[in-house]
Formats: C-alpha cells, structure tokens, sequence
C-alpha cells in the first residue's frame, strides 16, 4: 500500500517541532521574547484570550512565525468513511458557522439509487436533519479545536440563512472600506460555509473565487489553499468535474502535509466520477504515503478503504478485498477513540455497514460466494440495528444472489447429468 509520489514534497519531511509554551529556557531569552510579544499585541488582548490569542489575533496576519505556532497547536482530524470529500481544518480564528458533515459521494448505479429514495422534501428540512446530526459530534480532542467548537456551539445570531448572508455582507463591504482586507476576507468566507450547508452551491462558488481574490492579493497561503479546496468540492457537486481537478491541483501545489492527503483523496474521488478508477488508485496511493509519513490512524482508515473501492473498479478484486478489510478492522478498531456516544455509534454502524456490503460485492465478483454470504449477513444485521431499511434491503438482496450462486454449478451439473441420463435411458429403449 506504499507508493512513491513523483514531483515536489515527495521528499518532505513532518515537523514535530511545537510552539515552546512552558519549558526551560534562559532568564534572557525569556524577557526578549516578552519584550518582542508586548510590541506585537497589546496587554489586554493577551490577557483576555491568553496564548492561543497571543499567537494569532491582532496582528498575527503579519507574523508567519505567530501563524506557525498556532498551526502546530491546531490539528486535524479525520471521520472514517469512505468515498467522503474531505476538507482542511479552517483556520480557528476565523470563527466560522459549523460545517454540515460531507455526506459519501455516490457513482454510477449507487447515485441513481440514491437519488431514488432521496425524499422529495429538499431544502430547509434537510438542512436543518443535517445540522441536527452534526450538533451529535462529540468535542475534538485537539485543545485549539475544542475551544473553537465552545464557541460555534454558543454563537447567538440570526436563525434564518438570508439574515446571516445580510449582516456578513454588511461586515464584508464596511471592512473593505475601512481597509481591513483580513475582515472582509473571512467574512467572504463564512458566506460561502452558509450557502454550503443550503446546498447552494452556485451562490458558495461566487463568494469563494472572492475570498480567494482576497487571499492572492494579501499573499495569504493558508487562505488561498483553503479557498481552492472549497471551489473544488462545489464544483465537484454541480458535476464540472474539469474546474474540480484544476483547483484540487491548486490546493496541491500549496498545500502541507495533511493538505496534500487532503488534495489527493479528493482528485481521487473526482477521477472515480470520471469513470477514470487508475487514475483514482494513483491519487489513493499518494493519499496513503502521506497519513502513513503523519502517523495518522485515522486516515489511513479511510484512504485505504478509497484504494480498495477504486481498486474493486479497476478489477483487481485481492487488493480491493484487502484494503476494504483493513478498512472494516481499523474502523472498528478505533471505536474506542470515538467514544460511547450516539453520534460515534451511528458513524460507526455506517461505517461497518458500507464496508460489509462492500467486501460482500467484491467476493461475489470474485466467485467467494461463502465468504460474500457471510458478509451480506453481517451487512444486513447491522442495516437493521440503526433502522436503515433500505440498506437492509439491498444487502438482503445480494445475499439471496449470494447463497443462490454457491449450488448454482452443481445444480447446473446435476441438471446436465439428468438429461445425458434421460437420454441414455431413451436410446437404450429404442435399441
């Protein structure tokens, strides 16, 4: 499952080196730095939001090394769902409104089915089914992010999306006014995360390409990455597949470690749309290399389980068998890392649900029809555990065909036998 990616930061090397919050260090060194930090933010400002406020408000948009700091306090973390558009973590100081969770991208005769048994309610009722679930989600474990996610959850504003989209619009024009072109940039932002969770994709595009304006025209990286992984992944939902891939490569080209991953699985996914399933593997592959160089469980979890479903379209069904298992086995695994609760049980069982179902098509394919029977079962015991009808239909389904094939040759030859038998019988009589 290791790979070598051509091009540049194949020979990057993680930094583990974290910002020095406590620790020894000399008396002189330690008041130079006092010194240096009370010229940058004022007393009142590191007091009120401590070390982490320290680092990167104010005048932090100017300091790479404060911007440095706090990425190496910050960190991201990784659902284990497959087949997932996946997104860097937002810079924290941005304050943005809580991301609807990216639902499982659907291809071929899954999305027709999918888009079957969607209900006709759209909208308002499904934005709101969706906010509600990822309320669910249990605090990060990162320190910077559960204080971000305190404060998402304590936000007080307007309920309705169009008041929201107002008063960011009102902060966006007044702050490009005054010159504050941080402001207005973040605010262009937050736009685009509320038109996302309505599923106005079209209106979110307008809003990024002008927080990524922003971002060329302040030099600021960190944004302008961020702003071509969101104008890819809206692309990728109105199906302009083409305009997807080039700002995926953007995001590419700027990106870290943990963005590289990032950009690979979602060039991945984009190609597996494409019907281009090497091209996929490829990027599944690099995305690989780079959880495995961070150390990061959780994403190999998923960028494993992304190889093993190209792998399956490509027609190498023993790779594809034994990443969907390694994926099975790692999300499982991990269950303890997500705790008891019901949002953590319900990613888990949709998790081991697709997964089955999954290993039980690749060994049908594959002629293992005992071992595709076994986990057809499987599929269908947990489909019904969390209520999923549906699901438990189709694996219900496919383990009829399942247990049907494992006698089907030797019915097929007993019938054969049957009738060269009748025959025998029939010219023995004539004879």
């Amino acid at each position: 499952l290791h790979s070598a990616e051509p091009g540049p930061g194949s020979s990057r090397r993680m930094s583990l080196t974290l910002p020095e919050i406590s620790g020894s260090r000399s008396r002189d060194d330690k008041s130079m730095r006092s010194k240096s930090s009370s010229a940058i933010l004022q007393p009142t400002t590191g007091s009120r939001f401590g070390y982490l406020g320290h680092l990167s408000l104010r005048d932090a948009e100017e300091n790479q090394e404060a911007l440095r700091n706090v990425s190496a306090l910050d960190g991201s973390s990784f659902l284990p769902h497959v087949m997932t558009m996946q997104r860097p973590s937002t810079p924290w100081q941005y304050n943005t409104p809580i991301r609807h969770m990216e639902e499982p991208v659907a291809l071929g005769a899954e999305r027709g089915e999918a888009e079957a048994n969607a209900p006709e309610t759209h909208g308002k009722a499904s934005s709101s089914s969706k906010a509600a679930f990822t309320k669910q989600m249990p605090l990060p474990g990162n320190y910077v992010r559960r204080i971000r996610r305190r404060a998402q959850n304590s936000r007080t504003g307007p309920a309705d999306y169009r008041q929201q989209l107002a008063d960011l619009k009102l902060i966006a024009d007044s702050a490009s006014r005054s010159g504050n072109i941080h402001q207005a940039m973040q605010a262009y932002h937050k736009m685009g995360v509320v038109l996302d969770n309505q599923g106005m994709y079209q209106q979110a595009i307008q809003k990024y390409k002008q927080f990524l304006s922003l971002c060329i025209a302040s030099k600021n990286t960190q944004g302008e990455a961020l702003a071509y992984n969101c104008l890819g992944i809206d692309c990728f939902k109105l199906g302009q597949h083409d305009d997807a891939i080039q700002y995926h490569n953007k995001h590419l080209e700027l990106a870290d470690s943990t963005g590289r991953l990032i950009a690979h699985t979602n060039l991945g996914l984009v190609f597996q749309a494409m019907d281009l399933p090497e091209h996929a593997a490829i990027h599944h592959q690099h995305a690989i290399e780079y959880a495995n160089r961070m150390g990061a469980k959780d994403a190999q979890c998923f960028t494993v389980g992304n190889l093993g479903i190209a792998s399956a379209a490509q027609g190498d069904l023993q790779t594809s068998r034994i990443c969907l298992q390694y994926h099975l086995n790692a999300a499982q695994k991990h269950k303890q890392s997500f705790g008891d609760s019901k949002f953590a049980q319900e990613v888990l069982k949709s998790v081991s649900n697709h997964a089955l179902h999954r290993l039980g098509q690749v060994n049908t394919t594959d002629g293992r029809f005992d071992e595709a029977a076994s986990h057809f079962e499987k599929a269908m015991e947990v489909a019904r555990s969390k209520n999923d009808q549906a699901s438990e239909e189709k694996s219900g389904a496919m383990l009829g065909i399942a247990k049907g094939l494992i006698d089907f040759d030797k019915h097929c030859a007993a019938l054969i036998a049957g009738g060269a038998g009748k025959d025998a019988a029939g010219n023995s009589a004539e004879a």
